[in-house]
C-alpha cells in the first residue's frame, strides 16, 4: 500500500519548485525568516531561535529562494542520535502547492541517508490535513500523539519514516 502512495507524490523535478535555488540560511536571513514564520505558523519562532539553529552544530537547514533571492520556503532539522528531526518546514502562502515543501523533505531524506541515519521524525498539527497527506505520501507513518505540544495546548501528531524505505 505504501508504494501506491509514494507513486502519487510528484518528483521534485516535475514541478515548478526547480525554479527556486537551495541554500543554507545565513544570519542575515534571520529577520526574513522570523517574518515568514509569523505568516506560516500560529506560534512562530522568535528571531533568536533562528539564530540559534543557524549557528548550532548537527543541523540541516535549507532555504528555497526565488530568482530575486526572496525566501519562498524553509527547512530546519536537528540530529537526535540517528534520527533527523524535522523541526520546521514551511512554504510562504504565495508559493504553496508548487512542490516546495516536498522538495525540502526530499532534501532532508537524502541527507539522512547520506549521513547513515535510521529515521526522520516530525510533529504536525492534527488538523493540518494537507501536510499529513504529503507526509503519508512520502512514506511517513503515524507513530503517536504529543499531548498539548503546541503553546495553545493543541496536540501534535508524531510521524516517522525509516531511511531507505
Amino acid at each position: 500500500m505504501w508504494k501506491a502512495h509514494r507513486s502519487t507524490v510528484p518528483q521534485a523535478g516535475s514541478t515548478v519548485s526547480e525554479r527556486f535555488a537551495v541554500r543554507p540560511p545565513q544570519l542575515g536571513d534571520t529577520r526574513d525568516l522570523a517574518k515568514a514564520d509569523i505568516e506560516c505558523f500560529p506560534d512562530p519562532w522568535p528571531a533568536q531561535f533562528f539564530v540559534s539553529e543557524i549557528l548550532a552544530d548537527g543541523r540541516l537547514n535549507r532555504l528555497l529562494v526565488d530568482p530575486a533571492g526572496r525566501i519562498a520556503a524553509y527547512l530546519f532539522c536537528a540530529w537526535q542520535y540517528l534520527d533527523l528531526h524535522v523541526l520546521k518546514v514551511a512554504t510562504l502562502a504565495q508559493f504553496r502547492r508548487s512542490g516546495l515543501a516536498l522538495r525540502l523533505m526530499r532534501i532532508a531524506e537524502k541527507h539522512a541517508e547520506e549521513m547513515s541515519g535510521e529515521s526522520l521524525t516530525l510533529e504536525v498539527r492534527r488538523d493540518n490535513c494537507s501536510a499529513i497527506a504529503m507526509y503519508e505520501g512520502l512514506g511517513y507513518t503515524r507513530e503517536g500523539i504529543r499531548r498539548h505540544y503546541y503553546p495553545n495546548g493543541e496536540d501534535a501528531l508524531v510521524m516517522t519514516r525509516r531511511v531507505g524505505e
